[in-house]
């Protein structure tokens, strides 16, 4: 499988990292190529009429009208130049998508939302240029300085500067009465970093220790983001250090304080007022609408190769739908430009695919970073001493993998589309292990019974079932989150259950609502849980949850070991020797600032993980699928799928088009 789906010019690390005439010793991360800096030429292809177009037509005409400025006014003075996926595109029409309820936010996210201040490049491999014409790190990893682009604009056309980072930094994320904690990612070694206004256009963030993750933060939303999405000049008036009489007016628009004013005003997809610097504005919130539509944004600050200012579409269009099954009859019928999520799963694959001619529609591949469908987890820290060493006795993890009837279960629930898996790294990532990936995936009975024997689990009762080691009755709860995240979780782990009665394990699974299945394995209230695996490719270092204990919740095989990690040794309980070396390995890696010894440090873990095989993997299912309507183009014929690629944002929506 190719990791570069489409053309590009391929940066290379040290293009990212080694720029030319980088003062006082910092390392400068330069603009890139697929977001050049020099567009080139001054005048791009024509439409059908025959007229040069450098920016799209209901634009013109309100330059025209003396509405907007020029265009040459609205672009920063280095614009942002994206690469088209197959070619330079034409300007107008709708996308047309669906929102799952009004709590859909996360895919207003991913497709109208995904401009922070670096991004990713479409391999997924480096953190690029983006609102930041350039981040220069230096060598010991302490300090950034971050040059903005001058002359960005917000969508309003209020000049965008350093100010707004240092509001959003001091006046609303620091600020204890709007924020009580501070961001995770601006923080490191106890302490919040210190921010420094350089200039207009430069800021610099001085972190206590080594910060070998700020660089990727910048990357991701709801963190590369948080600085750039509080505009100053809008969100001041709400803010008693630049207004006075904040408190009366939150009363007067029935809020009980400023701070609930504030937080309202400062929400982008519940706000339609507030300026954003994304490339389509919203004109309708989400909440109680019917529709949600984003408008192109006018001062938006980046063009193609030939000049012509992003984005090609119109406006995007978002129908809140409640029923999944509408949007997938919704979908079969063509309806949507472009989609990836809610209804494209294994189970739908066959309808889809039978609507393609009929809808006008084709599918787009979506490389998956997840390394396990289905990772089984045991409470490695229960409340239970008895059940707490049964589950962190390695043999009898063993043998629950061995008992699994892996083929069947992906004949059964995954649609023939998985392959057997452990909790591991997939084979295209530099962090591949084929011995991690592939232990005690064979599904053999004997091997199974023998190493549940080793794990003194050797008496049962009656009914054939297994007695715990002070012969009492032993037993497994295993909770699965019901509606989950993959819809058959509860189907799959209903035949787990059966394969583990066929060698005297006595489990039953316990379907509930995602939030009690949150309250419950974050307060180590559980015997075992299902969850995806992240960390398959991508994302390895960011979401490693299954290869060692950093989180309570979606992936909680020890909770107690989770805490003790998340607050640095001084709250849960510490862990045995190998998990805290583990521990210990992960935050020199969070404080390495260079990327090969931080790769060296993570293999180190995976090896550990290797040896403690804390969790029980199922299936991988390599790819998933988008559905891509005939007139929408430049969608890649394939991408990672992930939330911190923010698929499809990591491909730049802004280049689509609608062309039939």
């Amino acid at each position: 499988m190719t990791d570069r789906p489409w053309t590009t010019r391929r940066i290379s690390r040290r293009d990212l990292l080694v720029a030319g005439g980088a003062s006082a010793g910092l390392v400068a991360l330069p603009a890139c190529s697929w977001l050049d800096t020099d567009p080139a030429g001054d005048s791009g292809p024509t439409d059908a009429a025959g007229t040069d177009l450098m920016e799209a037509p209901e634009l013109a005409a309100r330059v025209e009208a003396g509405e907007l400025p020029p265009l040459s006014e609205r672009l920063p003075g280095n614009p942002a130049v994206v690469e088209p996926v197959d070619r330079v595109g034409v300007y107008g029409g709708t996308w047309s998508s669906a929102l799952l309820g009004p709590e859909d936010e996360a895919w207003l996210q991913r497709t109208v939302g995904y401009d922070p201040l670096l991004r990713w490049n479409p391999e997924w491999t480096e953190a690029v240029p983006n609102i930041a014409e350039s981040v220069e790190q230096s060598p010991d990893g302490h300090e950034f300085v971050i040059t903005l682009r001058a002359g960005m604009k917000w969508s309003d056309g209020t000049p965008f500067t350093a100010d707004d980072i240092v509001f959003a930094f001091e006046d609303f994320l620091m600020n204890k009465e709007i924020s009580p904690a501070a961001p995770t990612f601006l923080t490191n070694g106890g302490q919040v970093a210190a921010l420094t206004r350089v200039d207009d256009q430069t800021v610099r963030f001085t972190f206590a220790e080594p910060n070998g993750l700020f660089i990727e933060n910048l990357a991701l939303l709801n963190t590369g983001d948080a600085l750039t999405t509080y505009p100053r000049h809008y969100l001041q008036q709400f803010h008693p250090a630049y207004t006075q009489g904040v408190d009366a007016a939150a009363a007067a628009a029935g809020f009980g304080s400023w701070t609930e004013l504030m937080l309202a005003r400062a929400e982008t997809y519940q706000n339609a007022e507030k300026p954003t610097l994304n490339a389509w504005m919203l004109t309708s919130a989400l909440g109680d609408a019917t529709t949600v539509t984003a408008e192109r944004n006018p001062y938006y600050w980046k063009t193609d190769p030939d000049g012509r200012q992003l984005p090609y579409i119109d406006r995007v269009s978002f129908e809140v739908i409640s029923d999944a099954e509408v949007i997938l009859l919704k979908a079969t019928n063509g309806e949507f430009s472009f989609h990836t999520r809610h209804v494209t799963s294994l189970a739908n694959k066959p309808v889809l695919a039978d609507g393609r001619e009929q809808g006008g529609y084709t599918f787009t591949t979506l490389r998956s970073s997840l390394m396990n469908e289905m990772v089984i987890f045991l409470n490695l820290t229960h409340q239970d001493p008895v059940k707490r060493a049964i589950f962190g006795t390695k043999d009898f993890r063993i043998g629950l993998s061995h008992a699994i009837d892996r083929a069947e279960l992906n004949t059964a629930t995954f649609q023939e589309e998985g392959e057997p898996w452990q909790a591991a790294p997939s084979p295209d990532s530099k962090f591949f292990d084929e011995g991690l990936a592939t232990q005690y995936l064979e599904y053999d009975l004997d091997l199974a019974n023998e190493a549940l024997d080793r794990a003194g689990l050797t008496e049962r009762d009656g009914a054939g079932f297994r007695l715990g080691p002070d012969g009492r009755p032993f037993s497994i709860e295993v909770e699965v989150s019901d509606p989950g995240v993959v819809p058959y979780w509860l189907d799959a782990m209903n035949l787990v259950v059966g394969y583990w009665s066929e060698v005297g394990i006595n489990a039953r699974t316990r379907p509930e609502d995602r939030s009690l299945f949150k309250e419950r394995t974050e307060a180590n209230q559980h015997d075992a849980g299902v969850w995806v695996g992240p960390g398959g490719l991508g994302d390895e270092t960011r979401r490693p949850f299954f290869y060692l204990p950093t989180m309570r919740f979606e992936q909680a095989f020890a909770p107690l070991w989770a805490q003790w990690y998340q607050s640095g040794g001084t709250q849960g309980e510490e862990p045995p020797a190998a998990t805290k070396e583990q521990c210990e390995l992960f935050w020199q890696f969070a404080q390495t600032p260079d990327a090969d010894e931080r790769d060296e440090l993570f293999r180190q873990i995976l090896q550990i993980a290797h040896e403690q095989f804390y969790v029980i993997g199922t299936l991988r299912v390599p790819t998933g699928y988008g559905i891509v309507r005939d007139d929408f183009h430049n969608v890649p014929a394939e991408m990672p799928e992930s939330f911190d690629f923010a698929t499809p944002g990591g491909s730049s929506p802004s280049q689509y088009f609608i062309e039939a």
